[in-house]
């Protein structure tokens, strides 16, 4: 038996072994009862007797031998595992620039893709941060391809009739100045009924909830604040609950304070008050996000909303309303722009494992003699692959370092300026599902990159090859080129679609920046001014706008001064329904929606509005005995409802009131984006704006930098009334450029990682070619010396090269079509199937591997053979 054998025996061994130790006591025991006096028989009779139960003695002999066979067996195979890693470690430190690029190219793929999975986890997969949240829903008015929220009436209607809601309540975004008697400002908030947080299942941290006398039309007005505000504000006093908080000058006694950990509803609310309903006296205008709990079923609760809603449009069966899972809601268009970006980041990831593993085939084959020895000193191909192996674990730990590092950065990124653009932002956290993650992309890595060239590399073929070879001559089998080529055609067949899907992000951005708004928007500026409705009756409110443009008229620089309710690109803050007198709404059909903008006279011309047809508002628009209403249409709602006449003088009745004056068209102007750069241009229609209003935008158009004027603008505003700021200060270029935001990031992020692709798909192609020229360098040596033409030679290294790219290359536009259809309602101005950015792509790919191909091709064709072959 071979020294030491006993330590690597098997189970069938350990049996064998037993067995033997047990016939051998029995023997000596019989041989020592025969030498008493027995017979044979009886002293092997005796002696069995004697020994007592052999098979259980057997059953656990074998198993205290498998036991600590098992545990002999783990130890050795944790001790060379540990050899191998210590093996590995100096061998990665001998060849550094192989191990950095490694370690960088895959950590980066590590951390990018974790940072993304982390947001989508936030976003998408981890529930809502409400009690039993599968019941929540939310509820909208549904007239297809449109969304729209609820009005008063509606949600009256709901509260009274609905049987199918646990509870249901509504709320509605504002803003309010908070002042403290000293200074005063602007703060977010919303208005909620009573039920709100009831209904998501949210309990006060300190103070108690809305009451139902809170709630209803004359009762004590109520806020319960954010943690933020109370610690902030109030100085996180304890018996600051019951105490009066000044909201637009009006005192709402302070019942409640929320946790310091909200949901995505309540995030960057600094107060919510409870909302006190009037009777409306018409159905619209539409502002409230009405949700529910449900108590029955999701498709019960869904009739029942679309039997109270017929019941309410009065027979108009176009209109009806509907529910959607909130998480659904919140998350909203957010969920394939987060399938793009986290199938981009994977697909570098995979590129560059498939990168690491070209280098690491290369490294493997130009380290055969030495494996070839180690085989031949007694090493098995088992050793040799878990050697290999285990350099490669050394290498998945090291990027997966750096990306855990990389990811917690991005995280703290995401949490800090990702809330404009993607949802649940400041959610987002390395929590268990995205450790599973990085354990699986570690385990990924070290498979894609470690276990292939392993297996393929220390075979027997090879050692027998390395052993009769010289390490200059040797080229690898051919299995180990064919693998390195499609290793590279892999990376290209990846990159194409990346590469793709960035360019027509980016051509979509590029539509979106040129999208007309219909105006100059140079040198406007603007922001929001709220008036404190208990101290600006309508008596002071209009003397109030009359000072405040007479000042800010007088300011160096001002050429015009104008009021809306809504400012472009992205600002309509009223959509209304309405019905045509020429041509009135069927009945089953919706009333058509438009944007619907409230202006003052000097609007139109502040923004350099076309008029096509009729007048503009003048003074005796806001005379209170006018008989019609007039406004003002754009060309497009001219075009869409009076395609063959003319729009002016046409009437409607706004809002769904039948009963109400009818608004007659006095004017058309050229159209202006308010709905979206990305919005088809359907209609708006201007309103004079109401002088008695409390809120307001003032809108200022310059000679110079905006800028310079925004300083004199809030002295203006704080010197009429310093408890009224102004706030939502924009320049019309700061409004669109808030607009393109999402779209720039994701175009910018996508084509960041469609660049890293390319660059590392290039220094595959380049590394295989050099190696190729390499690992050649006698034969094509021997070439020119017998006359080879050095041009057919180059010609020859860049086809070897350019047919790997082809197939990639073929492969990765099928590959791109699909990609590009499943993400097409991304795409502003430009096809899924764009046949020019489809051709640009594969041309881009094809020059810069060409280039690649062709510098060790040039070096190839300018070999010495001399030199060559006598260094050889």
């Amino acid at each position: 038996m071979p020294r030491f054998s006993f330590l690597r025996r098997g189970r069938h061994r350990v049996g064998s072994d037993v067995d033997e130790e047990l016939h051998a006591h029995l023997d000596r025991r019989t041989e020592e009862l025969v030498a008493s006096g027995m017979s044979p028989e009886e002293a092997r009779t005796e002696a069995l007797r004697q020994f007592g139960d052999l098979e259980a003695a057997r059953a656990y002999c074998r198993q205290q031998d498998n036991e600590k066979d098992a545990a002999m067996q783990r130890r050795l195979m944790l001790e060379d595992f540990a050899q191998d890693l210590r093996i590995g470690l100096r061998g990665l430190l001998r060849a550094p620039m192989t191990t950095l690029v490694v370690v960088t190219t895959v950590g980066l793929g590590i951390g990018a893709t974790t940072t993304i999975f982390a947001a989508v986890n936030a976003a998408l997969l981890r529930p809502l941060p409400y009690a039993n949240p599968a019941r929540l829903v939310r509820i909208y008015t549904d007239t297809p391809p449109n969304r729209f929220p609820f009005s008063v009436a509606d949600y009256l209607a709901l509260e009274a009739q609905q049987t199918t809601f646990e509870r249901v309540a509504a709320y509605e975004s504002t803003q309010m100045t908070y002042s403290d008697g000293v200074t005063a400002e602007r703060l977010q908030g919303r208005r909620v009924t009573w039920t709100y947080f009831d209904t998501l299942g949210v309990r006060p941290a300190i103070g108690r909830d809305f009451t139902i006398a809170e709630g209803m039309n004359g009762g004590p007005k109520a806020v319960i604040v954010s943690h933020r505000f109370w610690q902030s504000r109030l100085g996180g006093r304890l018996d600051a609950i019951g105490e009066p908080i000044r909201l637009d000058a009006v005192a709402y006694t302070l019942v409640g304070v929320l946790p310091d950990s909200v949901g995505p509803l309540e995030r960057q609310r600094e107060f919510f008050i409870a909302a006190q309903f009037e009777t409306p006296r018409r159905h619209g205008p539409f502002f409230l996000a009405p949700i529910g709990r449900l108590k029955t079923s999701a498709s019960a609760a869904a009739d029942e909303l679309h039997a109270i809603s017929h019941r309410l449009f009065y027979r108009n069966n176009a209109a009806t309303w509907s529910q959607i899972d909130l998480q659904t809601w919140i998350v909203g268009d957010s969920t394939s722009i987060a399938a793009l970006a986290i199938a981009a980041v994977v697909l570098v990831w995979l590129i560059a494992s498939l990168n690491a593993s070209n280098l690491l085939v290369a490294r493997v084959t130009n380290r055969r003699r030495e494996l070839a020895v180690r085989v031949a000193l007694g090493a098995t191909h088992g050793r040799i692959v878990r050697y290999l192996f285990s350099e490669s674990v050394l290498l998945a730990f090291g990027a997966t370092t750096l990306g855990v590092l990389i990811a917690y950065a991005g995280v703290s990124g995401l949490r800090s300026f990702g809330a404009d653009y993607f949802p649940r932002a400041a959610e987002v956290s390395i929590d268990g599902s995205v450790l599973g993650l990085v354990l699986g992309l570690t385990l990924g890595s070290a498979l894609i990159f470690g276990l292939i060239p392993a297996l393929t590399s220390a075979t027997s073929q090879n050692v027998e090859m390395a052993l009769r070879s010289s390490g200059r001559s040797s080229t690898g089998t051919r299995g180990v080129r064919r693998l390195r080529r499609a290793l590279v055609g892999a990376q290209f067949a990846i990159v194409t679609p990346v590469l793709v899907v960035g360019g027509l992000l980016l051509t979509s951005l590029s539509a979106l920046s040129r999208v007309n708004l219909g105006f100059d928007g140079h040198n406007v500026v603007g922001g929001a001014v709220l008036l404190p409705a208990s101290q600006y009756p309508p008596a002071r409110a209009i003397p109030y706008w009359d000072e405040l443009q007479r000042r800010v008229a007088a300011i160096p620089g001002v050429t015009a001064v104008a009021f809306a309710d809504g400012r472009p690109p992205n600002g309509s803050q009223n959509f209304n329904d309405f019905d045509l007198e020429a041509s009135p709404t069927p009945p089953g059909r919706a009333h058509p929606v438009v944007p619907w903008i409230s202006v003052s006279i000097d609007y139109f011309k502040l923004l350099g509005l076309t008029l096509l047809e009729g007048r503009l508002f003048d003074d005796r628009d806001w005379r209170d005995d006018t008989a019609e209403n007039p406004v003002v249409v754009d060309r497009a709602w001219a075009r869409r409802f009076f395609p063959g006449g003319s729009a002016v003088g046409q009437r409607l009745h706004s809002g769904g009131c039948a009963q109400c004056a009818w608004t007659v068209v006095v004017g058309v102007v050229n159209e202006v984006k308010y709905a979206g750069l990305d919005k088809p241009d359907e209609g708006t229609v201007y309103e004079p704006l109401n002088r008695e209003s409390n809120a307001k935008y003032l809108l200022v158009r310059t000679v110079a930098s905006p800028s310079a004027v925004i300083a004199p603008l809030r002295d203006t505003v704080r010197g009429l009334d310093a408890d009224v700021p102004l706030s939502e200060v924009a320049t019309i270029a700061d409004l669109v450029d808030e607009a393109l935001a999402r779209p720039k990031s994701l175009s910018i992020l996508v084509a960041a990682l469609a660049a890293v692709g390319l660059l590392l798909s290039v220094i595959g192609i380049y590394g295989v070619m050099a190696y190729y020229v390499q690992q050649h360098a006698k034969d094509i040596s021997i070439r020119i010396a017998l006359g080879g033409s050095r041009g057919d030679l180059f010609r020859r290294v860049v086809g070897h090269g350019m047919i790997v790219v082809a197939i990639g290359v073929g492969v990765g536009l099928l590959m791109s079509y699909w990609a590009a259809r499943a993400m097409a309602g991304l795409l502003f101005g430009v096809r899924a199937t764009d046949a020019v950015m489809f051709s640009s792509v594969a041309g881009l790919l094809a020059a810069v591997a060409l280039t690649a191909c062709a510098l060790p091709a040039r070096r190839a064709s300018a070999m010495s053979p001399a030199s060559v072959l006598r260094d050889d």
